[in-house]
């Protein structure tokens, strides 16, 4: 590849991505500077962008990929769980042709299919998707051929090219008869010898690594084995060689037996002169050593045959800067301490700038206006504001539970189940007294994801009998005052969610809740919905509901409680008033049913002839599967008094996209979705709608944790994305909805049920909401055009809960820490003084270290 034409190709695409063409794709200033420095460095070797969330990393990486395209290069992005379908969506909007995300061998045999009727060969695509997941698979005794059969197929094939014969019994193995797969293995082998050179290099390798028969027993390619690593190869070698690899999240599953690590090595293949951009905004989360783990990924080896970068070069630069940190912290009035720290810095950003781009909030023009207008620093926009909780005032119930988990937080050793085992490593790990309470009602099936996450964050329990019946005793203690699920609808924790909830709501804010499990959150969930319904019920207002579930039952008998709203009333009663206020709301939904499709046909009018959601329109006219649904979940995204025919066919269009999975569109991409594509599509997104949107309930908060469908995450994204509709509240299990989420565009304001220990999770949390055009942005702009100035400006609120007194406090303090230590590394502040600290000489002295700090931003960092 010549990356050199490569980076010319970069520098051109400047003038197209400048903005000044109407309906171009465009990058922002920041992002034109990274090209450029992208250019700069791409020549000699692979390179990190770590920009902080929500800066538009991925629009940098397409325009790489386009311009490595556009010089008949081939591109992998190795994509995350849960984010193929914004890559897909930034490809296209790039002008970035690609097939579907590419998840599963059974997809990967799809091109070799007969009944697929000419899908393009992988290594015919200028552009693959990879999942982070596609080389998961479980093999063992027993499992099926397809699941391993191409390595010895491939094998045999290659031996009939290279000496003209098969080996011996090939032809009797019933194993290696599924045509896909021996399809697969002769267009390999065919197009390895074609090609010649690295090909066929690769391919004698992998044949000699591959013992013969013994490659035909299953039992062989369990994971780690020296054959699971040649399936892996042969997988890779189907899919060609690629000569830039884009690596999203690139600080996932660190260490080189993980999985990213296996896809990188085995499966993502590279000629010796291949690129790597990796992508992260956390290259380093808790050890500073993390950095080593990312720029390891994007090694190249220079023609001389030195490892770009070198790695025993950046550790001592890494371990350098560390310690010159710790040191200038601990000792700031010691002038040798400062001028080491300069050094090392200065040391640590020349090692690491020809590898490393990061551009941080400070840089972005909205965090410049903020800081100047309020008269405070740049980190002040986000405003963290614990929600305290004095034991004190619990019931005498709460107070045994709090007492009882702050025991548990001095316990020394473990229980001996496993529970118990979990929850001494809770606190080991940093998390407080609410995880610790709401631990004892995780759900082993519903919290799967959370757990499998935590496992691989926890150290082997050191078990001691005597301390273990200590922990033992006081987990007793705590299941006999949870003993009835309902306690949790009387959570101190909830309680205070509840009350920060609607005080938000009420001054017009949507909020982003983080938890970990999910009983809990699903209390949270009924009881804001209970207490909405009742002010609606009580105020004459429409609520979306016709009638109460028995599910429901506890947490409105609890928010009558609470409120005293309703307070005499049964639940029959409460259902017949629902029934009557519903019959009047499905009254309106029959009048605009009605006119549904006289409405969308006006609104879209303005729409080109020549696009999915006009050609799925036409499909729903046609087919009017679904119309109820739509018509209930167009209604739910707008304001109805004010809405246009316009903003009706925008919110249709919304919902369509919202709707659709990647694998809808065919192998052409969106252009591919003719009138024809989409009549077949449309029932599938007609019955999505009914299973969504069919059922009468409140939705003023929801949840999302594991088991929430993909499509549902997106539907429920949109909507709340949008200011006026529900949900005004989004309870997300951290697992799932800390990655790969846009949930910025009406939420300012994210609650931490549960407050993580890693301050790079809690960057990931805050970054859902904290991201260009954000309503934080929006508020912000909308503020200094009518004159507000200094603290009174909006700002992004990050609001944990912590019960007073006890670990929690200590934990917050914890978080604080490793979070200033953070900042150290990426954000360039080293010394952190509170805005309301009045200490001349501290300030200056922080100035002054604060200014050296290292700076990776394009156009400042040397190369």
């Amino acid at each position: 590849m010549d990356w050199h034409a490569v980076a010319k190709t970069l520098i051109a695409s400047l003038d197209e991505t400048d903005g000044s063409r109407k309906d171009a794709w465009s990058l922002n200033e920041g992002q034109r500077r990274s090209l450029t420095a992208l250019a700069q460095r791409i020549p000699q070797n692979g390179v990190v962008i770590a920009d902080e969330v929500g800066m538009g990393k991925t629009r940098i990486a397409v325009a790489l990929a386009r311009a490595v395209v556009r010089q008949g290069g081939r591109v992998a992005v190795l994509v995350p769980p849960g984010l193929g379908f914004q890559w897909a969506q930034e490809m296209q909007d790039g002008g970035v042709e690609c097939p579907p995300l590419l998840r599963s061998l059974e997809q990967y045999f799809k091109p070799w299919d007969p009944k697929e009727g000419g899908t393009p060969l992988w290594s015919t695509q200028s552009v693959v998707l990879l999942s982070h997941q596609i080389a998961n698979w479980r093999i063992g005794e027993g499992t099926r051929a397809p699941y391993w059969s191409l390595l010895p197929l491939l094998y045999a094939t290659w031996r009939k090219v290279c000496d003209g014969r098969y080996p011996r019994h090939f032809h009797a193995a019933p194993e290696l008869s599924d045509p896909r797969i021996r399809a697969a293995a002769d267009d390999i082998a065919a197009w390895a010898k074609r090609a010649g050179g690295t090909p066929v290099d690769f391919l004698n390798t992998l044949v000699d690594e591959a013992p013969w028969p013994a490659a035909m027993k299953s039992g062989q390619y369990s994971s780690g084995s020296a054959l699971r690593v040649a399936l892996e190869r042969a997988v890779g070698i189907g899919l060609g060689f690629f000569d830039l690899i884009i690596i999203d999240e690139a600080h996932k599953s660190r260490g080189d037996a993980t999985g990213l690590s296996r896809l990188l090595n085995n499966v993502a293949l590279a000629p010796a002169d291949g690129r790597k951009l990796a992508m992260t905004a956390t290259p380093v989360e808790l050890d500073a050593e993390q950095w080593q783990d990312v720029l390891d990924r994007i090694a190249v080896k220079a023609a001389d045959g030195r490892c770009l970068p070198d790695h025993e070069q950046t550790t001592r630069a890494i371990g350098a800067y560390v310690k010159a940190v710790n040191e200038v912290k601990t000792q700031l009035s010691d002038a040798g301490k400062r001028q080491n720290y300069r050094t090392a810095a200065r040391a640590f950003e020349q090692t690491l700038s020809p590898y490393l781009l990061r551009r941080d909030k400070r840089e972005a023009q909205s965090v410049q206006a903020f800081a100047r207008h309020a008269g405070l620093p740049p980190h002040a926009y986000r405003r963290e504001r614990p929600l305290i909780i004095d034991p004190a005032k619990l019931s005498p119930a709460w107070r045994q539970v709090v007492c009882a988990a702050e025991a548990l937080s001095l316990a020394a050793a473990q229980g001996t189940a496993p529970q118990a085992q979990r929850l001494r490593l809770t606190m080991g790990n940093g998390h407080g007294i609410a995880k610790i309470i709401d631990q004892l009602q995780q759900d082993e099936a519903e919290d799967r994801e959370q757990l499998a996450m935590d496992r691989k964050l926890e150290d082997e329990p050191n078990l001691n009998s005597a301390r273990s019946r200590r922990v033992d005793w006081w987990l007793d203690v705590m299941r006999q005052a949870l003993r009835n699920e309902n306690v949790l609808l009387d959570h101190p924790a909830i309680d205070r969610a509840v009350r920060e909830i609607e005080s938000a709501h009420d001054n017009g804010e949507k909020v982003l809740v983080f938890g970990r499990y999910t009983a809990p959150m699903k209390k949270l969930v009924e009881l804001l919905n209970a207490r909405q319904m009742l002010r609606a019920l009580r105020d004459n207002r429409p609520w979306p509901q016709s009638g109460l579930r028995e599910s429901e039952y506890d947490a409105v008998k609890a928010a009558q409680r609470q409120l005293g709203i309703l307070r005499d009333e049964s639940i029959d009663s409460i259902n017949a008033q629902l029934k009557r206020q519903y019959e009047e709301l499905e009254n309106r939904r029959q009048s605009a049913r009605e006119h549904l499709f006289h409405t969308l046909r006006a609104g879209l009018a303005t729409y080109p002839d020549d696009t999915a959601a006009k050609h799925l329109f036409h499909a729903f006219e046609r087919n009017p599967v679904g119309q109820a649904s739509v018509t209930r979940a167009v209604m739910e995204l707008l304001t109805l008094d004010e809405a246009s025919p316009r903003d009706w066919a925008d919110a249709f269009v919304h919902l369509v996209d919202a709707a659709r999975d990647r694998e809808d569109v065919d192998d052409r991409g969106e252009a591919g979705l003719n009138e024809a594509g989409a009549a077949a599509l449309w029932p599938k997104l007609a019955e999505r709608f009914d299973e969504e949107y069919s059922h009468p309930q409140g939705g003023f908060a929801r949840l999302m944790y594991g088991d929430t469908k993909h499509v549902t995450r997106r539907l429920l994204q949109m909507a709340f994305n949008r200011q006026d509709s529900y949900p005004r509240v989004l309870v997300a299990q951290s697992v799932v909805g800390r990655e790969g989420l846009n949930l910025h565009k009406a939420c300012r304001t994210v609650l931490l049920l549960h407050p993580e220990w890693n301050p790079a999770v809690v960057e990931q949390q805050i970054g859902r909401v904290d991201r260009l055009g954000s309503r934080w942005e929006q508020l912000l702009e909308e503020a200094v055009a009518n004159g507000v100035r200094g603290s009174d400006l909006p700002r992004i609120d990050i609001l944990p809960i912590v019960f007073q007194g006890t670990y929690d406090e200590h934990n917050w303090m914890v978080l604080k820490a490793r979070w200033d230590a953070l900042r150290a590394q990426l954000h360039g502040s080293v010394i952190h003084v509170p805005d309301d600290y009045d200490d001349p000489l501290l300030r200056r002295i922080a100035d002054e270290i604060n200014d050296v700090a290292p700076d990776f931003s394009p156009g400042t960092a040397p190369v």
